[in-house]
C-alpha cells in the first residue's frame, strides 16, 4: 500500500562527502539560532495547516522558490489534514561546514532500535535541520525542514514530507510485530505487517536511511519468497459455492484501524450486492483455513470484490465488506 505523502521530495541531490567544524543537537544549539528558525518553523508549519502555499515560499531560499508548483500541490494535498495543536519538533541539529555545497549528514543514537541518519546537500556553511511530525489517531505525518543561511537571514533549502508512524508504530515497531507473526507461523499476517514497515522506511524520502533498514527489507524478501512458495496467488477458493478468487492480501488503514483487506475476482453480479455480501460471508467462513492466524490476529477484514483484476485505471470505486472475526466474538 501506498500513503499519500510518501514519495513527495521537493528538492533531489546527489551525494559527496562532508565535513563540520561544529554540530550541535537540540538543547545543545545556541538559543538564538533556535530561536530564529523556530519563527520560520511556525510560519511553515502555518501555510502547511491553512494551505497557504504563499506563507511556505515566503520563508524558501531562491532555489526552493522555484518548485512552487510542487510546494503548492503538498499544501493542496495536505488541506485540512493537520492541525496547529497538534504539531511537534522531534530533534534538530545546527551544522556549520568547512565549505559550501557538500553533504551534511545527521543521525540519532537515542534507541539503537529505531535510531536514523538524515543525508542532505549542505549549501551553506551554516546549516540546520529539524525534523518533526503532525499526531492524530491513525498516523505521525513527517517534515524534515533543511534551512541553510544566506548572509544574516536563514531560509528554507529543502522540505520533505512522510509518514512516520501509523498507529503510533513506525518503521521498527511493525517490524517487531511481523517478526511475532513469522514466528507463529501466521504468513499472511506477517506480510501485511512488514508491508507496513517498509512503507515507513524513509520518512524524508531518499535522505533518510534507518539503522536497521537493510534487516528489514532483507526480512520482507524472506516473508515474500515464502508466500509465494506456500499460497499459489491468484487462489480459486473452492470451499465457497461460486468460487471467488482472491488475487491479494495486504493491510488496509481506515478510520478504525489497521485490518487486512482480501481482494478477490468474482463471477457475482457487481450490482448484486445481497449476492455479493452472502458470497463474502462464506469466504469469510473459510478464511482462516486458507490463511493462518488471520481471523484470530484481527478483530475485522476487511474484503473488496471486482469482476477482473484492477490494473490501477478503473473509474469506478468498487463495493466493500468488513467482517467482524473469531477475535471479536472471543472479547465479548
Amino acid at each position: 500500500m501506498k500513503f499519500n505523502l510518501v514519495g513527495i521530495s521537493l528538492l533531489a541531490i546527489s551525494l559527496t562527502a562532508c565535513s563540520f567544524s561544529e554540530s550541535k543537537k537540540d538543547n545543545q544549539i545556541d538559543p538564538e539560532i533556535r530561536n530564529q528558525i523556530h519563527v520560520l518553523n511556525n510560519r511553515i508549519v502555518s501555510g502547511l495547516v491553512e494551505d497557504r502555499a504563499d506563507k511556505v515560499l515566503a520563508v524558501c531560499s531562491d532555489r526552493l522558490r522555484d518548485k512552487r508548483r510542487d510546494i503548492k500541490k503538498l499544501t493542496d494535498v495536505l488541506k485540512g489534514n493537520l492541525k496547529m495543536q497538534n504539531f511537534r519538533i522531534i530533534s534538530e541539529y545546527y551544522q556549520k561546514n568547512t565549505a559550501k555545497k557538500h553533504v551534511g549528514e545527521v543521525s540519532t543514537d537515542d534507541n539503537p532500535s529505531h535510531d536514523y541518519r538524515i543525508k542532505y546537500e549542505a549549501l551553506n556553511k551554516e546549516m540546520y535541520v529539524v525534523v518533526t511530525d503532525f499526531e492524530d489517531s491513525l498516523y505521525h505525518k513527517s517534515f524534515t525542514f533543511i534551512y541553510g543561511k544566506y548572509g544574516n537571514d536563514w531560509k528554507l533549502n529543502n522540505l520533505q514530507a512522510g509518514i512516520l508512524k501509523i498507529l503510533n508504530k513506525d518503521a521498527f515497531d511493525w517490524y517487531q510485530v511481523a517478526k511475532s507473526d513469522y514466528k507463529k507461523g501466521d504468513l499472511i499476517d506477517a506480510l501485511c505487517h512488514i508491508g507496513l514497515s517498509t512503507q515507513l522506511l524513509n520518512p524524508a524520502n531518499q535522505l533518510w536511511k534507518y539503522k536497521n533498514e537493510d534487516e528489514i527489507q532483507s526480512f520482507e524478501q524472506k516473508i515474500t519468497k515464502q508466500i509465494y512458495g506456500k499460497y499459489k496467488f491468484p487462489m480459486t477458493v473452492n470451499n465457497v459455492e461460486t468460487k471467488p478468487v482472491i488475487f491479494r492480501v495486504y493491510s488496509q488503514i481506515i478510520n478504525t484501524g489497521c485490518f487486512p483487506l482480501i481482494q478477490y475476482t468474482t463471477s457475482v453480479d457487481l450490482k448484486n450486492i445481497p449476492a455479493l455480501s452472502v458470497e463474502c460471508r462464506e469466504l469469510h467462513k473459510n478464511i482462516g483455513s486458507l490463511f493462518k492466524g488471520i481471523d484470530t490476529n484481527n478483530s475485522t477484514i476487511l474484503y473488496r470484490p471486482y469482476k477482473t483484476i484492477p490494473t490501477g485505471t478503473e473509474t469506478t470505486k468498487p463495493y466493500g465488506f468488513m467482517m467482524k472475526t473469531q477475535q471479536t466474538e472471543n472479547e465479548k
